[in-house]
């Protein structure tokens, strides 16, 4: 056995091998050693190799799920090594002691997964291959549990943003690729050869040129043929679903890069939880489908106006029919996710409770779509453009940026239609609730197939005449306690307590004795045998048969797999864009206007993120307007810490993404030009493990800012050169503004407690100072949250220090230090003027000490352990007096 689990081990390579051992799956050596310590479960041994105990460990196969859950998310891949014959047909093969065939049947990884036990339902879950070919570069992603497959061309500046977005549960590449550094595992070149993608994908989909899908380069053949070897190899064969490929273009979304996306928290905060970040304050989905797709739109903003308005136009119908609305939203909230019942079907793991998901789940669609018809029917005066079934209902882009939410959700209603057929063959064919577990049958529905019946009655009869025979045996021996029970190993068999086994063992009892144990005794007899063969073979060949309609089932359902996909995109764009609407007015939104010209003007908008923090605590949050126009495009935002600015800026850069990604945006109007480019640096923090200090790490995402965006890019920045000396920080946030305002001229929002940039507004025109409003009062520091125009007076550095409950003593110092500091630039106008006469903080804090206290003086001047009683009342009346 160790042989062949070396064997299987060499196969598996760096994964842990899960060894099938009856109901277990075992583990040794290393495997063990890593395995037991990440699920907490005893590492024992057994045997011995080279002298040595051999480490053991295993879970049990019935709950292999949890386990298999568990060391994924630590980062380890898994082998699983199942037995592929019986004992039987090993015995049939080599004897009594021949060893049970083994063989690797899959390697699950992270991004290779399918089971519902080990998926977030609300998060896609993408495997991406990067391809390098003919200079170029691009992406391959495949989400398995859904069939979506995309391919991606992109550059090699654009390649991590493109990851970004995608954020990858496991990411491959060749052996040899420039960009090892951003995978999670390195494959044979020879996979990754465009050739070879080419002939692969026009394999895989039946068709003698891959021009139907789109002009493909050679990077995107690359990454895909390298992606279709590593699912395939996985799979051991089982290639899973994917759906005909899609080409797409970095540029057709909304340019985030990953320290973006990071400082904003669109779908993730910065510690990587969905709560708190834009994602979970905006989505109001109802099934894990739409929220996956909320995600993906979320995450790519669009660029192309026409498709952002005709998002736009399907939630604000549903924003002004509430009726429509609710409906739709409690119809789909009761709909199961037929996307990944599919993906579970297609890959071989699926179960008749996932044939009754699609069931259950196409019922639901057919009829929503029955219902949208008929809303439709009186307001469509012409009939919608034909398309693929397989194609996404927003796949392409429109040609008019004048549809309505209704003609919209004229091109999704089909798409729920169509499956009539199946539904009605997997309604009589299924019981109401399918298991999961198909071994035991029982999934079939009575009067499906007439013969599977006949078993079935064959089988409970035998099962009534066994509870005869067990009636007629107590009669007959008097023991009313005997039992007729049924194992694994004997079968039905005759148990009876060991102290009333004497009358069964007689040779003219007609009993068979079969096994002793402590406290009973196991026979058979003749009858019983009889019985239980018919029993047996009837219920061997009604599993049989019923497995056997399963695997017709799931062929005739995989039929219609692009069609059924087709479904589960326009049920989930339906339960995003009711979300969307659900969010706008709840929060009071608006639908913002889009323009073709760069402008950003927003009244009174609101960070949603902070405003429901806010709300949640009984506070209300502060709006703020910003108008960014060709003449004032470039604001520098000055004002006290704690003040907002931060809050401001990146409430703005939320709404822009919001509103391209077909939202409602939370203001009470919004005006904007499309954003090709986002750009955020506000905060950093070290990357030790690059060598890269916070201020390295600010210079280098600022330098990508100013190197990448473009006049329809937006730019929020926050402290630019603080991480430095003041002339130096100060030289680099002028000379950031001035590259901003005269080469980028982007859309931006600079906020700083450099005063001295804001004398840069003589020079350039398109700059407009604002700062955040605070006052004090009675020594303490207002905080406004308000922005206005015009620089701040001052920084309110130290009152900020204050509120965070700095000592007086060190305020006071502080104080002394700012005086002198300001009466230097008074007389030199220089900011170091005044320094040299200052005194050492420790001397100055002697200079400015309180004066002595007399009774402390005192008391510390009395030697207690040399005092009479008589001296002892005496110091006490002196240092009454001294009081």
């Amino acid at each position: 056995m160790m042989a062949q689990y070396l064997s299987l081990k060499a196969e598996a390579q760096d994964c842990l091998l899960f060894y099938r051992m009856g109901d277990f799956f075992e583990m040794f050596f290393e495997d063990a050693k890593i395995a037991a310590a990440c699920l907490d479960i005893a590492l024992t041994a057994r045997g011995e190799h080279h002298g040595v105990a051999i480490p053991m460990c295993g879970v049990p196969v019935h709950a292999a799920e949890a386990y298999l859950a568990r060391l994924i998310k630590a980062g380890h891949r898994v082998a699983i090594a199942e037995q592929t014959e019986s004992p039987a047909d090993a015995k049939k093969r080599g004897g009594s002691k021949t060893l049970v065939s083994r063989g690797i049947v899959r390697v699950v990884t992270a991004g290779t997964l399918t089971e519902e036990a080990l998926l977030d339902a609300r998060t896609a879950n993408w495997c991406v291959a990067i391809g390098e070919a003919g200079g170029g570069v691009a992406l391959a992603a495949a989400d398995i549990s859904t069939g979506r497959f995309e391919l991606i061309e992109t550059s090699t500046a654009s390649l991590t943003t493109e990851l970004a977005r995608l954020n990858p549960a496991e990411t491959i590449a060749a052996e040899d690729s420039a960009f090892a550094e951003v995978t999670t595992s390195l494959r044979p070149k020879p996979g990754f050869d465009s050739a070879r993608g080419d002939a692969r994908l026009r394999d895989l989909y039946g068709v003698a040129t891959l021009d139907g899908f789109g002009q493909f380069s050679r990077a995107a053949l690359a990454a895909a043929g390298g992606l279709v070897a590593y699912l395939d190899h996985n799979a051991k064969g089982a290639l899973p679903f994917l759906r005909p490929p899609v080409l797409r273009q970095s540029a057709q979304a909304m340019a985030i890069d990953a320290a973006t996306r990071e400082s904003l928290e669109l779908t993730a905060t910065t510690s990587g939880a969905r709560k708190g970040s834009l994602l979970d304050a905006v989505d109001r989905t109802v099934t894990g489908a739409g929220a996956r797709a909320l995600a993906a739109d979320i995450g790519a903003p669009l660029v192309d106006r026409a498709q952002i308005e005709a998002r736009l136009d399907l939630v604000q119908l549903l924003c002004e029919d509430s009726a429509l609305r609710e409906s739709l939203r409690a119809t789909l909230r009761a709909l199961p996710d037929i996307g990944r019942a599919l993906g579970r079907l297609a890959a071989g793991r699926g179960s008749p409770r996932d044939l009754g998901q699609l069931r259950d789940g196409l019922d639901g669609a057919w009829r929503l779509g029955e219902k949208l018809g008929e809303i439709l029917s009186p307001a469509r005066a012409e009939p919608v453009e034909a398309r693929d079934p397989g194609e996404s209902p927003l796949a392409r882009p429109s040609t008019s940026s004048g549809r309505t939410g209704m003609e919209l959700l004229a091109d999704l209603a089909p798409r729920l239609r169509g499956h009539g057929a199946l539904i009605d063959l997997l309604t009589r064919s299924l019981v109401a609730s399918p298991p999961i577990d198909a071994s035991d049958g029982g999934y079939i529905a009575p009067g499906y197939d007439a013969a599977l019946d006949d078993l079935r009655d064959a089988g409970a009869g035998g099962r009534r005449a066994i509870a005869a025979l067990e009636a007629d045996y107590r009669a007959r021996t008097g023991i009313t306690a005997l039992k007729i029970k049924h194992n694994g190993v004997l079968g039905y068999h005759i148990e009876v307590a060991a102290r009333v086994a004497d009358a069964l063992m007689a040779p003219d009892s007609g009993f068979t004795h079969r096994q002793t144990l402590a406290g009973v005794v196991r026979f058979n007899a003749p009858e019983l045998h009889e019985v239980a063969l018919k029993v047996s073979q009837a219920g061997a060949h009604a599993l049989a048969a019923e497995a056997a309609h399963l695997e017709d089932l799931t062929r005739t359902a995989l039929a219609r797999r692009e069609a059924i996909a087709a479904t589960a995109d326009a049920l989930a764009r339906l339960d995003a864009s009711a979300g969307l609407a659900e969010r706008a007015c709840e929060g009071g939104w608006v639908r913002p206007t889009l323009v073709d010209h760069a402008c950003f003007d927003i009244a009174g908008g609101r960070h949603p993120v902070v405003e429901d923090a806010l709300a949640k605590r009984g506070e209300r949050f502060v709006a703020n307007d910003c108008k960014l126009s060709e003449d004032s495009r470039l604001w520098l935002v000055t004002g006290p810490n704690m003040g907002g600015k931060s809050t401001f800026l990146r409430q703005n850069a939320l709404i822009a993404v919001l509103a391209q990604a077909g939202s409602y945006v939370p203001a009470s109007a919004a005006t904007l030009g499309l954003v090709d480019r986002l750009f955020s640096r506000v905060g950093a923090s070290d990357n030790l493990a690059r060598g890269r200090s916070t201020f390295m790490v600010e210079m280098v995402e600022t330098a990508a800012i100013l190197a990448q965006a473009t006049p329809r890019s937006f730019v929020i920045l926050d402290e630019v050169g603080r991480g430095t000396s003041t002339y130096d920080g100060l030289a680099i946030a002028w000379a950031v503004v001035e590259a901003i305002h005269e080469d980028n001229r982007c859309r931006c929002l600079f906020a700083t407690h450099y005063h001295e940039l804001t004398r840069l507004a003589e020079r350039c025109e398109a700059l407009s100072l604002h700062h955040v409003r605070a006052r004090e009062w009675k020594g303490d520091l207002v905080l406004l949250h308000e922005v206005s125009e015009g620089p701040a007076d001052r920084s309110y550095g130290l009152a900020v220090a204050r509120l965070a409950g700095m000592s007086p003593a060190t305020l006071a110092r502080a104080k002394a230090v700012l005086a002198k500091l300001e009466a230097g630039r008074a007389k030199t106008g220089g900011i170091a003027a005044g320094l040299d006469d200052l005194p050492l903080f420790a001397a100055a804090r002697e200079e400015e000490a309180p004066p002595a206290d007399p009774v402390r003086e005192a008391l510390a001047a009395i030697d207690t352990d040399a005092l009479t009683p008589r001296e002892a009342l005496e110091q006490l009346y002196r240092l009454k007096g001294l009081m």
